[in-house]
């Protein structure tokens, strides 16, 4: 057995082994197998639909989720970079008699079994694929191996990206500007045509997401071409799309390793800092990328006095953040949502029941976003602790910035969505309200979680039992809202279990946060 090979079958010996010994992670194993067959097993349970929705909508969904992931996989590349090996292998690995290229082959296999590991939450999304467009479960395989290939093939762009510009400012500008121009010219590609139609809508865009110059651009063009050339029976279109991504991989490996600097000394500082994200996770804590080089702006707070000079730093890292009134990642929430809306309304009935989908679809990814709010990150800071203030004073301080956030996103979101689908102004000012009441009843959840399980290591126990606790309290809302909405009849059924469901979100949100007011008291609850 050579070292390579016995290095591999080792690793996995060991994670089985700690399994064993670590009876948390295989529930969690155990779980997730469950959940997935669940998933796979469900749609059988359900009626056949007597029609699926045109596939061309499926190829254009993979393209943007090929294009985003390769696009943002590859944008590392002009910051910290990106590595196949870690800190271990830095020290054990480099220094072994073992060829360059052997070592660099297990680094690029290696990567793209991680890949694969990652992309695992696509098989989750089989139920509803499965009744829209009527994929088997081997073609939804095809479409996870497509995802793990652009990730694997941005992350090894943003590897030579990374040795050919580090050592050189003005090259990485210059290149930088390059990459956002191919971007501009892309997008402009895909959508001019749809707005230049005079009729824009969901038809017109798909379509030229399925244009044929698409299947020529590097990378996920390629990918989505060999996806739709699996699906539809055209096996030349899939070998041609998968000649041209070996040939790129074959190409770039070389490229990367004539670098002018030292291709190794890079792979270690991209080495440590993952390594340094990857320990802080492990102890329970939260990093946050910043910049290289940070623009000077306005200075200091400006105002804010004990609890609420948290409220007021809050609001200059927003400041230094946002792309236009919000920061990127929200920005693109709300864009995944709307494209959400825009499939939903030509299978819907009626536009309250588009409505109610992109509402729930909404409230399910604010779910995560909320988890991941500058508040959360002052938890587990010392400083609010040690401010001599009421702890409920301070809670509610650090709470303030994310709540008036939610708010700007639910006008921003539900007004757009409404105007697309025709609803009523009332319709809209129920969802907003309802977002917001959502917000708040996640972070009380939040709040709860952390007051029970602040100290537990395993972040993924936690945010399971975070899941857990906000379905046992929003439920009887729910109820309560499908009931309430039944009672008030087709004119005002919508608005009233809107109605109900913020009253509900509301009242149990408030009164968790008040129960849990003195969780400031004690920084040991949150593992400090």
């Amino acid at each position: 057995m050579t070292a390579l090979a016995y290095l591999v079958t080792t690793a996995w010996k060991n994670r089985v082994r700690e399994l064993r010994r670590n009876p948390g992670k295989l529930v969690l194993v155990i779980l997730f197998l469950a959940l997935l067959v669940f998933v796979l097993l469900t749609p059988r349970m359900d009626p056949v639909p007597g029609e699926y929705r045109d596939r061309s909508e499926l190829y254009a969904l993979a393209l943007a989720l090929y294009g985003t992931m390769f696009l943002l996989t590859a944008n590392q590349g002009f910051a910290a970079g990106g590595s196949f090996f870690t800190m271990s292998d830095v020290n054990l690995l480099f220094v072994s008699p073992l060829p360059p290229k052997t070592i660099m082959g297990y680094g690029l296999l290696r990567q793209l079994g991680t890949s694969l590991m990652v992309g695992a939450f696509l098989l989750f999304q089989y139920s509803w694929l499965n009744q829209l467009y009527g994929i088997t479960p081997l073609e939804l395989v095809w479409i996870l191996l497509g995802y793990a290939l652009c990730l694997f093939a941005g992350q090894l762009c943003a590897m030579t990206l990374y040795s050919r510009i580090s050592g050189d400012d003005a090259r990485r500008k210059a290149v930088k500007r390059v990459y956002g121009l191919v971007i501009l010219a892309l997008a402009a590609g895909l959508v001019l045509p749809s707005l230049l139609s005079g009729a824009p809508s969901l038809a017109s865009l798909v379509a030229s997401a399925n244009a044929p110059w698409v299947r020529f651009i590097p990378v996920f063009g390629w990918i989505q071409a060999a996806l739709m050339g699996t699906m539809e029976g055209a096996p030349l279109q899939v070998l041609a799309a998968l000649a041209a991504m070996a040939a790129f991989i074959a190409a770039i490996i070389p490229f990367m390793l004539r670098s002018g600097d030292d291709f190794y000394e890079d792979v270690l500082q991209s080495a440590e800092v993952m390594t340094t994200a990857i320990t802080a996770k492990k102890e329970g804590k939260m990093t946050e990328a910043v910049p290289r080089n940070v623009k000077k702006g306005r200075l200091g707070l400006g105002k804010g006095w004990g609890p609420s000079a948290f409220y007021h730093k809050h609001r200059v890292e927003n400041r230094r953040a946002r792309v236009f009134l919000l920061d990127a990642v929200s920005l693109i929430f709300i864009a995944s949502t709307l494209f959400f809306v825009l499939i939903m309304k030509g299978t819907a009935d009626t536009a309250s029941e588009a409505l109610i989908a992109g509402f729930a679809f909404a409230t399910y990814m604010q779910m995560f976003s909320t988890a991941a709010g500058r508040w959360v990150k002052e938890l587990l800071l010392p400083y609010v602790y040690l401010v001599p203030s009421p702890p409920f004073a301070k809670l509610l301080a650090i709470c303030r910035e994310n709540l008036e956030k939610v708010c700007l996103e639910a006008v921003l979101l539900f007004v757009i969505m409404g105007l697309l689908l025709g609803a009523t102004p009332l319709q809209i000012a129920g969802c907003i309200l309802a977002r917001i009441s959502f917000s708040l009843l996640f972070m009380a959840g939040n709040i709860l979680t952390e007051r029970l399980v602040g100290s537990l290591s395993s972040k993924v126990l936690v945010m399971f039992l975070y899941m857990l606790i906000l379905l046992v309290v929003a439920a009887p809302g729910i109820v309560l809202a499908i009931v309430a909405g039944s009672l008030a009849g087709e004119a005002l059924g919508f608005v009233a279990a809107m109605g109900v469901l913020t009253a509900w979100n509301l009242l149990a949100g408030l009164l968790i946060a008040f129960l849990c007011r003195n969780i400031l008291n004690y920084a040991e609850l949150n593992n400090k």
